[in-house]
């Protein structure tokens, strides 16, 4: 009986652990469920529109919603001013903020 048992669960693993791999391939990875939303502006050019704000190098790059708005974050390591952030909108390109 014992022996049975065993069988029919192995036999039912060996059915069902194929099905779940299956199905969680299809599933949508996290990163694209975290998928940029497109910008008008790129990269570069709210690169340049914050260097004007704040000379210095840009040490990070990325986009985060802020204030209710999609907005490019660069990171600026001035001479004068330290690490500041400029948020640049992704839409406009215009500076919505400093930190």
């Amino acid at each position: 009986m014992k022996r049975t048992i065993h069988w029919g669960l192995l036999a039912s693993l060996l059915f069902v652990a194929p099905a779940v791999v299956v199905v969680q391939a299809q599933q949508p990875s996290r990163s694209k469920e975290r998928a940029q939303p497109a910008a008008k502006i790129t990269e570069e050019q709210a690169k340049k529109i914050a260097l004007e704000r704040i000379p210095g190098e840009v040490t990070d790059v990325v986009i985060e919603k802020k204030r209710g708005k999609n907005v490019y974050v660069i990171e600026i390591q001035s001479p004068e001013q330290g690490e500041k952030d400029v948020f640049v909108d992704i839409e406009t390109g215009k500076i919505v903020a400093t930190d």
